[in-house]
């Protein structure tokens, strides 16, 4: 029987984690199961999760505390890799959250109302109030020269992701990206299912904002303007600029 996860990984999200896992726990259709994994956070995020441990009002939460650092798109492998391919991966970064409770809901009804699709996402809203940059495929575009509109809220079936050669996954030093992590893993996948399909069918848009994005908002990350953040900046368009480059790999 397919079943619907949800998988949230990220660092210093002391601000947000709670609201990222009440989004997850109050949803009408509740998640087989809802995986946490804290990537050696130096905040007070820990101690915030150590409280939702073995709570039996969250029977479906699984807390992971890494041990060294992997980063947002090696820990998303790891958990998605050994599921049933047909299995649903709802991606929720743990400095995010669903926009209401019936969220999940409409992703699966999303799902069965064509088995051929993959990949599901919608539009979503930033938490300043403002709308994001997702919106559906349009005529022409192409993943890896089109701009970037398949942001959150992303689901996928496991086997979107499974088929994919590692080698997608890997900057020019072959190390697993550690920024612009949505380009390196949905990029290819939506390359894959053209590819499959000849054409774009097996990937939804729900439109509709599903999805709270924190945009700058996180008191933990660089502040915008500072000499760390303009150095995060510079390294998301390296990275994003060499996964478009580059193209898909088959091997």
């Amino acid at each position: 029987m397919q079943k619907i996860h949800v998988l949230s990984t990220g660092r210093n999200a002391s601000h947000f984690v709670e609201k990222c896992i009440e989004s997850v726990n109050t949803q009408t259709l509740r998640p087989d199961s809802h995986l946490v994994i804290d990537d050696i956070s130096n905040d007070d995020t820990r101690q915030i999760l150590m409280k939702y441990m073995y709570n039996q009002e969250y029977p479906n939460l699984e807390i992971i505390f890494s041990n060294i650092r992997k980063y947002r798109l090696l820990n998303l492998y790891e958990n998605i890799v050994d599921k049933d391919p047909e299995d649903i991966i709802c991606i929720v970064d743990t400095d995010d959250w669903l926009a209401h409770d019936e969220v999940l809901k409409v992703v699966k009804s999303k799902f069965e109302s064509d088995k051929k699709l993959e990949y599901v996402y919608s539009r979503y809203s930033l938490s300043t109030g403002e709308e994001g940059g997702s919106s559906e495929i349009y005529d022409g575009w192409e993943p890896y020269s089109g701009r970037w509109i398949t942001s959150h809220m992303c689901s996928i079936k496991a086997k979107a992701l499974q088929r994919i050669p590692v080698a997608n996954f890997l900057d020019w030093n072959k190390q697993w990206f550690k920024i612009a992590t949505d380009h390196a893993m949905i990029l290819p996948i939506i390359h894959k299912l053209k590819q499959l399909h000849g054409d774009y069918s097996a990937i939804g848009f729900i439109d509709e904002p599903l999805y709270i994005h924190t945009f700058h908002g996180n008191p933990s990350k660089p502040r915008a303007g500072t000499p760390e953040a303009d150095e995060r900046a510079k390294m998301a368009v390296r990275c994003s600029t060499y996964i478009k480059q580059r193209g898909y790999l088959d091997d």
